[in-house]
């Protein structure tokens, strides 16, 4: 969605008056656009400098659009969110000036954005992640980052959400991993109507078109959205969802896949405690 629409939008669903007012958040995959593919990260020749160059140019147009979208309308919409997707580098245990060069790498853009949008959350995807993986416990920690880095929250990957053991645990072992950095809050980034399949021939494949039952959208709003789920004493049973204090959505909502809609609904009505999808399931099926 371009970014004047978007202020469009929400001012829109700010003229409701809104008790949390719609806002704009940006995605943006850092160190992916400009900077050499096959460099180091201790590299900070003209690529480098050429990334942070973009990222900048990116930044004072989203600012400036925003801007002159809020004067026309007469709107006070702003960007409340920064979302960095930034998956080339990983860092090794046993190169500490190799792993303090992706640490400032991910500080260089996290200062940048700061300038542009000081109160706005930034977020790292798989920052401290722990997800299932093919190694002797089943289980790997997202190797991006050296957790030196700057950045508030942890964020995992809930891109099985049918698979619900695997869900909660998902959550619950990121969490404890968070705990060990003194980190308190943990985002997910959920996967609605798509995600990871198992697969015959492979470990699993990535989805865009995943419509599973729908109760499996539903239960997660339920337990994300509602305090009696996340506490301390029920943390082994679900999952410590009050360190959720946001949830991203990926894929993006209402773009490549086709079912999105019906499972956001669904997650939507748990989320409320609205026990009814029957309607949203004869839609899906119907689409079949």
């Amino acid at each position: 969605m371009g970014t004047a629409r978007a202020d469009r939008v929400c001012h829109s669903v700010n003229l409701t008056r809104q008790k949390v007012p719609a806002s704009i958040g940006v995605n943006f995959s850092v160190w992916h656009r400009r900077f050499g593919k096959d460099l180091p990260p201790t590299d900070t020749g003209p690529t480098h400098q050429a990334e942070l160059d973009y990222l900048r140019s990116r930044m004072t147009a989203i600012r400036d659009e925003i801007a002159a979208a809020n004067l026309r309308l007469k709107a006070d919409v702003r960007v409340t969110a920064i979302l960095f997707d930034s998956e080339h580098f990983h860092v090794k245990p046993d190169d500490d000036n190799w792993n303090a060069a992706i640490t400032q790498k991910y500080n260089a853009a996290y200062d940048l954005v700061r300038e542009f949008f000081p109160k706005a959350r930034i977020e790292w995807y798989a920052r401290g992640a722990v997800h299932p993986g093919a190694s002797a416990t089943g289980w790997n920690q997202a190797t991006y980052f050296a957790l030196d880095e700057k950045g508030e929250t942890f964020g995992c990957s809930l891109y099985q959400v049918p698979e619900i053991g695997h869900t909660r645990d998902i959550f619950r072992r990121t969490a404890a991993n968070a705990a060990k950095y003194d980190c308190d809050e943990v985002t997910p980034w959920i996967a609605l109507a798509s995600g990871y399949r198992r697969q015959t021939d492979k470990f699993h494949e990535f989805s865009l078109n995943w419509n599973y039952d729908l109760i499996y959208s539903w239960q997660l709003g339920l337990e994300l959205h509602n305090s009696w789920f996340g506490v301390p004493e029920r943390a082994e049973r679900f999952a410590p969802w009050n360190k959720a204090k946001i949830a991203i959505f990926y894929p993006e909502p209402f773009g490549r896949s086709r079912y999105w809609g019906q499972h956001f609904v669904a997650y939507v009505r748990g989320a409320n405690g609205i026990r009814q999808i029957a309607d949203l399931e004869e839609i899906s099926q119907s689409e079949e």
